[in-house]
């Protein structure tokens, strides 16, 4: 019998995760003409294309399961049945009999949850998320049930995977049917899945309970469908009528069809951006957080070599990896830091809150984007070969974590509070751009009887009041903040640091305790930062500043706006702008009205050095040094040679 070439067309768990939710795509599994497609000889052994998909998807055959994919009544293409040992000795040939036209094939990879000697109790189903406040529906995976098994028992399977609370109630639905007609069925959990006439194949979609959304829109699995399916039919509708139109208008002339064909082009339009929105619904939510097998990870990392160890600590050992041809941080955490670290990172993304791409929930593994430089301890004591942070930087970190803060307090119903604010616990990116991450501590610290771990590293950085009362609230946070405030203006360790800068204060040597490795810092900034952070560290929390309306008051002027520029630079750009240097008041950077001499030897405007002088400063705004009295003289002959200079300027302009 002479051999001929069939195709066969294999769907993995990639192509089921591509294709639910994109242009609109959320009925069904997957579309067949977009998978990978392959064209062999009917004689080749079934073993032999098993070993050519290994060099395709990079599965090693071990960890293959071959499903045979057959057309239903409902118009879908699902994996009806495992291919038997027999047929696997076979050759592929052997599959055209079962199926009619191509073969169709379902790649199954197999890891350490996935039994190995199905029986006929074995049902293979694929489980949907919904969730009706975004509306969004979206892949999850695949899961085994035994058919005389309930579904009941599988619901805490399901409450993990979609990461809610263990006693969140859920609905399952059957998604059955959705031409010409959305059908899905309500699952009994109470029944057996033989009774609910589930087999292998079938999907179940799930969604917390529909109760708290049926006063909103699409608030279930069928709703939903209904309104996709509505919004497909009224694009067909559309395009058989502009189809129609063209048909008539054939016979009219040709500028009455070139505007039709206008027309038809602006409508298809509208049409393929309506598409775009219902595959951008699941886009509403700015968080969405990736599911990875450990397989995944394991690739990602090697099998966990060591070379890939970036650190470990107590809240676990850190990965760096390879998923996607990007590059990630995997942590393996610690037990009971998992799901606190999940629940506050899903809360929304923030700009300097480290981004959360994915989650292994049967290894508690958490993934996140990698950022280069390390964390902001490495960079203070310049460790690991880092240079010393300049002070502009030292400043924008500063008000990055301010900021990161307010996001977290913010949240409602109760403030999310970090709990272990430690220069550690804080990442910089390649554009030495802070991010906030290890979350879970705070759940550690709150149990009863609880003592956190690595105390004395912690200590300096936590809440006397907490470690007094065991109560956490966001002004812990802002005492935490005021000690890195102080330690990167001074660069010293963080135990009894406010007493050192509280100290430098009282005998005004601020100046020399500030550390000279970030740069010429401005005095009057790196001043009010010092008392800045040592309001933070009151001991007693109703002394501390609230971090909306005192903090970030004092620190977001300081991230915007250039900095008091020194002398020299005074000097130079009066000279480009054609103004004497000596005209321009130090302080204000204007030209003087009233120059006034202090005992320094510079020449101020009045208004500007008396309101230094009564804010309590005893040294000069210029050289630092003290002055030696408080006595201001009149410049007269400077104010007469200022006038004569305006005047000058006025006649050149007229």
């Amino acid at each position: 019998m002479p051999t001929r070439s069939i195709v066969i067309k294999v769907a993995t768990e990639g192509d089921l995760r591509s294709y639910v939710g994109n242009d609109g795509h959320y009925f069904d599994l997957v579309d067949f003409n977009k998978v990978r497609s392959f064209n062999v000889l009917d004689t080749l052994p079934v073993s032999r294309f098993q070993a050519n998909l290994v060099d395709v998807f990079g599965i090693a055959v071990q960890f293959q399961r071959i499903w045979l994919c057959f057309r239903r009544q409902n118009g879908t293409c699902r994996p009806s049945r495992p291919l038997s040992a027999l047929e696997n000795k076979k050759s592929v040939g052997s599959l055209t009999s079962k199926v009619s036209g191509d073969v169709k094939l379902f790649l199954e990879v197999l890891n350490s949850c996935t039994p190995r000697n199905l029986c006929m109790e074995d049902i293979l189903v694929f489980l949907k998320l919904y969730d009706p406040e975004q509306k969004q529906l979206r892949y999850i995976g695949t899961l085994y049930v035994k058919g005389t098994s309930k579904p009941a028992e599988i619901l805490h399977k399901l409450r993990n995977l979609a990461v809610f609370c263990p006693d969140e109630e859920i609905e399952l639905y059957e998604e059955i049917k959705f031409e010409p007609v959305v059908f899905c069925e309500v699952i009994d959990v109470d029944r057996t899945f033989r009774d609910n006439q589930l087999e292998n194949g079938d999907i179940i979609c799930y969604q917390k309970s529909s109760k708290p959304w049926k006063l909103r829109t699409h608030p279930s699995v069928q709703s939903f469908l209904e309104h996709v399916h509505a919004l497909k039919d009224e694009q067909r509708r559309k395009i058989c009528a502009l189809e129609e139109d063209i048909v008539v208008l054939k016979c009219k002339s040709d500028l009455q069809i070139e505007q039709a064909k206008m027309e038809c082009s602006q409508l298809k339009h509208e049409r393929d951006y309506a598409v775009r929105q219902v595959g951008e619904l699941q886009d509403q939510n700015a968080q969405i957080i990736l599911e990875f097998s450990f397989a995944d990870l394991q690739q990602a990392t090697e099998d966990f070599k060591d070379l890939c160890k970036i650190g470990d600590t107590e809240y676990g050992c850190v990965y760096k990896g390879i998923i996607h041809n990007t590059t990630v941080a995997i942590k393996m955490c610690r037990t009971g830091l998992f799901q606190q670290e999940v629940s506050v990172l899903r809360q929304g993304r923030h700009p300097n809150i480290v981004t959360l791409i994915g989650i292994c929930s049967e290894a508690s593994a958490l993934v996140y984007e990698w950022l280069p430089r390390g964390n902001l301890e490495d960079h203070i004591v310049c460790s690991n070969g880092f240079p010393p942070l300049p002070w502009q930087i030292r400043t924008q970190i500063i008000g990055e974590v301010c900021c990161s803060l307010l996001f977290l307090h913010s949240y409602t119903p109760s403030a999310l509070v970090h709990g272990d604010l430690r220069p550690c616990n804080i990442l910089i990116d390649a554009n030495y751009r802070s991010k906030l991450c290890n979350f879970g501590m705070s759940a550690l610290f709150l149990q009863p009887g609880a003592c956190p771990p690595n105390l004395i590293a912690r200590h300096p950085y936590m809440d006397p009041e907490f470690l007094t009362t065991g109560d956490l609230t966001p002004l812990s946070d802002v005492y935490s903040l005021g000690v890195i405030i102080l330690r990167l203006l001074t660069g010293t360790p963080a135990l009894a640091i406010a007493r050192r800068v509280s100290e430098a204060f009282e005998s005004d040597s601020l100046h020399l305790l500030i550390d000279k490795s970030a740069g010429d810092w401005p005095y009057t900034q790196a001043k009010q930062l010092a008392l800045l952070g040592l309001s933070c560290v009151e001991m007693t929390r109703d002394k501390r500043p609230d971090l909306l309306t005192k903090v970030w008051t004092v620190i977001e002027p300081l991230t915007r706006k250039p900095p008091t520029a020194s002398w020299r630079f005074v000097q130079s750009a009066s000279r480009e702008s054609c103004t004497p240097s000596h005209f321009i008041c130090p302080i204000l950077k204007e030209i003087m009205n009233d120059p006034q001499m202090a005992s320094d030897g510079f020449t101020y405007e009045a208004e500007a050095i008396k309101s230094w002088l009564d804010d309590g400063n005893l040294r000069s705004p210029m050289t630092n040094l003290a002055l030696p009295n408080r006595d201001l003289i009149p410049n007269r002959a400077l104010r007469s040679s200022i006038q004569e200079h305006l005047q000058q300027q006025q006649r050149s302009n007229s």
